[in-house]
């Protein structure tokens, strides 16, 4: 099979997958599972959160078994020949659309977020337009190489940042804040937090089209779930922190939990306002998951059309995802439509768990029979 499309090389490391993975997964888990766990589970969301990033961890593997399987196809490849043309093509919508609708949510979120810490009054459109501008041209010109390349300079201090700024509000934080635990809210408020907040997470269904662009296919195994389980990790002790600090009915009420900690930081007077640090390297995440989000629908629709030019297929795309934001009447910021049972209850378990299990069965079937 032809390896490269227009313009476009297989070149990632599985260090800068590493941080591709965490980087995205990290800025996902900064927005909605906290307060969706602190909704249903109050002091024991941090079990919800625990829980959710076990079955994320689990689908994790799932679908580097699917990528393993078909490692020289992305999952426009892979799902024809697994599910048959016509099948395949439709299931594979599915996974575009849900790219399509997880950059407008971030896009929405990143301008929201602009607005409300340092861009007061700025109109929405300007924002978005000079954000989908700055991926669409990164995108264009250098690909996945660019987008790796810039994970692996930023990654480094992003994660650190993260990790270091849960630390740093020793004198606000109160343990007993958590207790009791487990018996206000019992096993069924706390699955009910976790099976709400998994969905929202990570994504990892963007490994199906990554995993063609790794060097090599067994390291980049690796360095994907080391990536997701530095996520998970940091995303049960933000909860924690902010428990500590806030309280579960403050948590449930935060807009940007993960931000807010920052609002609080003060070490004998001195070091404060450390947001100064954290809101560029929160931008420049948003920049990577979105980036890696448009880059992989603009090949994989090129592949389901069949049109080579993946880059021109990226331009309409920028376009198409400038309007729909700006234009959408639904507010995708922290919204019902996110909390839909629909969404959530059907769609993400789907897309995330159902469909890699069939391909997975159907692709070992194969194998066996084969063998």
């Amino acid at each position: 099979m032809n390896t490269e499309r227009k313009g476009c090389r297989v070149k990632v490391s599985g260090y800068q997958m590493f941080w591709m993975i965490s980087i995205s997964s990290m800025i996902m888990f900064s927005y909605l599972p906290i307060k969706l766990a602190a909704e249903k589970a109050h002091q024991d969301s941090w079990i919800s959160i625990l829980l959710g990033s076990m079955i994320m961890m689990a689908v994790t593997w799932l679908i580097l078994r699917v990528c393993k399987q078909n490692k020289e196809k992305t999952l426009v490849g892979f799902m024809k020949d697994l599910l048959g043309t016509l099948l395949g093509k439709i299931i594979v919508t599915v996974y575009f659309l849900h790219w399509f609708m997880q950059m407008s949510f971030l896009a929405k979120g990143t301008a929201d977020f602009h607005n409300l810490v340092i861009l007061h009054n700025t109109p929405m459109f300007v924002i978005l337009f000079c954000l989908i501008v700055l991926v669409a041209y990164a995108v264009y010109k250098g690909g996945i190489t660019a987008i790796s390349r810039c994970a692996e300079i930023i990654g480094p201090f992003f994660v650190t940042v993260l990790y270091v700024q849960l630390f740093l509000n020793p004198q606000d934080m109160d343990m007993k804040r958590i207790l009791p635990v487990y018996a206000d809210s019992g096993w069924f408020s706390i699955l009910e937090g976790a099976f709400r907040s998994f969905n929202y997470m990570v994504d990892p269904s963007i490994i199906l089209m990554l995993f063609f662009f790794a060097e090599n296919k067994q390291t980049v195994s690796r360095a994907i779930l080391w990536g997701t389980a530095v996520a998970m990790g940091w995303g049960v002790l933000a909860t924690l922190v902010v428990l500590f600090v806030t309280g579960p009915n403050l948590a449930a009420e935060m807009v940007y939990p993960v931000y807010s900690m920052t609002k609080f930081v003060s070490i004998l007077n001195f070091v404060q306002n450390i947001d100064a640090f954290y809101i560029p390297l929160w931008i420049f995440g948003a920049f990577i998951k979105v980036s890696v989000c448009l880059f992989i629908l603009s090949y994989g629709l090129s592949e389901w059309t069949g049109f080579k030019n993946w880059k021109l297929i990226g331009c309409i795309i920028a376009v198409i995802w400038l309007a729909f934001v700006i234009y959408s009447p639904h507010n995708i910021r922290i919204s019902n439509t996110l909390k839909n049972m629909l969404l959530i209850g059907f769609f993400y378990p789907v897309v995330y768990i159902g469909i890699p299990l069939i391909l997975w069965i159907i692709g070992s079937i194969k194998k066996h029979r084969r063998a």
